[in-house]
């Protein structure tokens, strides 16, 4: 039999306040969100193993059931309790959070002048995103989708350091030699900045997004607004990992610069329904044996 062994005071208060003394079981299989008469169980069941991640509470009923084995019916599993630990766990540190938002704008609010109507409504609308879980995802970064269809660009929404955040089209082309060509164009409607006084911070972001090596990228610019022609390459002079791109150049682009990339440029933007065609032409489908 092993030897029994003290919890120690400090693990046995974190598991007591992360719990708040509710029995994860009660709460999830029977939908009682209350304090619970109870005791620390032992998840493996290994009464000298005090570690925290070893712990749980349950109540009375739930721990003899835990402990008990049976050799009919299906027991608790380690697995399921630990499950509904975790969710415990995060239920109340959410809670937690939410208090402790509402705790600073309620100061703010006894701190600060008269609110207008204007805050006043943004603090309405921010309880209750805070207050209801279904809308947590309001608070995660926008998710893109781009690329899932080939050979087209697509919207890429963009922070910019001002906090003047924009808006541009990005298209992605895949060189047969490995690199990777990014072509950013910079639409009509842009609300923030544009891709030229950020591209530091917007080659990064896109980098970061899709997961791509920064040097095997291929900078492009153009902007489609103006009715230009003129397309430039971008390089920098610091490049991931040895930090965030720094210094950027630009090189127009000409014939020997296009023909080194195996592309040609299209003069217009065209589009078919909700999305744009390329415009950029590849010559390398039918190229590329001899290219290489």
């Amino acid at each position: 039999m092993r030897k029994r062994t003290s919890i120690p005071c400090k693990t046995e208060n974190r598991v007591l306040i992360s719990s708040a003394r509710r029995c994860c079981l009660c709460l999830f299989l029977r939908s009682q969100d209350e304090v619970r008469k109870g005791q620390i169980a032992h998840l493996n069941h290994n009464a000298s193993d005090t570690r925290f991640e070893n712990l749980v509470y349950l109540c009375f009923e739930h721990h003899d059931e835990y402990d008990s084995k049976t050799s009919q019916s299906k027991g608790l599993t380690a697995g399921e309790v630990k499950e509904y630990r975790e969710r415990l766990y995060e239920r109340k540190q959410l809670a937690h959070a939410r208090q402790r938002i509402e705790s600073e704008l309620s100061q703010g609010r006894e701190e600060e002048e008269p609110e207008s109507e204007e805050q006043r409504l943004r603090d309405e609308y921010r309880k209750i995103r805070i207050s209801d879980p279904n809308l947590d995802y309001l608070s995660e970064p926008w998710r893109y989708a781009l690329w899932q269809v080939g050979n087209k660009p697509e919207y890429f929404a963009y922070k910019a350091g001002n906090r003047c955040d924009g808006v541009c089209l990005i298209e992605r082309i895949d060189l047969p030699d490995g690199r990777i060509v990014i072509a950013c164009i910079e639409t009509a409607g842009n609300p923030g900045n544009s891709i030229t006084n950020c591209v530091e911070e917007l080659c990064f972001q896109i980098c970061e997004r899709f997961e791509l090596s920064a040097d095997r990228v291929v900078w492009l610019q153009h902007y489609d607004c103006y009715d230009d022609q003129e397309w430039m390459m971008v390089k920098f002079a610091r490049i991931p990992p040895r930090g965030p791109f720094a210094e950027p150049s630009w090189i127009k682009m000409n014939a020997e610069l296009w023909k080194g990339l195996w592309l040609k440029p299209k003069r217009k933007l065209t589009r078919a329904y909700s999305s744009y065609h390329s415009k950029i032409t590849k010559l390398f489908h039918w190229e590329s044996e001899a290219l290489l």
